[in-house]
């Protein structure tokens, strides 16, 4: 007999008041992602330069992004999405009104609970409401796990941009989807 999966989790907008759990959980969940193959003491500086509460704080303060948190009631903050208006996005991103996606995580230990894609269905509504034709974001060729979800998600590859993480280069895919 299988054992059925708990789906009880949230998703809702964050605010300000939300800034020192979202910078904690960004980094936490970035350096669970990426610690393995992004090495001290880049790792560290990456961090404090990415996830500092202050700028957390200025970026859900900005009318122009959208923060959204998926929590669990036993655990707390599992998973996290960043968004914002996108005036200039990379080649290959087409659209009047375009979105991105700047980050986009799930803590490993509650993925495949339907998490991920309850929160990217979060986003596509927050762009359609948000009036946005697009929605795109930048993923690292080597996460073939993420690639194979953004793309599941209906994202396609329109190009390919550059990471620098300290002397490291990564080279991304930039997927984009149309939301209208």
């Amino acid at each position: 007999m299988a054992t059925e999966i708990s789906r009880a989790f949230t998703i809702r907008r964050c605010s300000v008041d939300d800034a020192e759990t979202m910078a904690a959980l960004g980094a936490r969940l970035f350096a669970e992602t990426y610690g393995p193959t992004h090495p001290e003491p880049e790792l560290s500086r990456y961090l404090a330069r990415s996830f500092a509460v202050n700028d957390v704080r200025a970026a859900i303060a900005d009318r122009d992004v959208t923060m959204l948190i998926a929590e669990d009631p036993a655990k707390g903050a599992i998973g996290y999405a960043y968004m914002r208006s996108s005036p200039e996005p990379p080649a290959g991103v087409e659209g009047a009104h375009v979105l991105e996606i700047v980050r986009f995580y799930v803590d490993t230990t509650c993925q495949g609970r339907g998490i991920g894609a309850a929160l990217m269905e979060e986003c596509f509504d927050e762009a359609r409401a948000r009036s946005a034709d697009v929605i795109w974001l930048q993923v690292w060729k080597q996460a073939p796990w993420a690639v194979g979800f953004y793309a599941r998600m209906g994202f396609t590859i329109v190009g390919s941009a550059a990471f620098y993480f300290g002397e490291q280069i990564g080279d991304d895919h930039i997927m984009a989807k149309r939301v209208d």
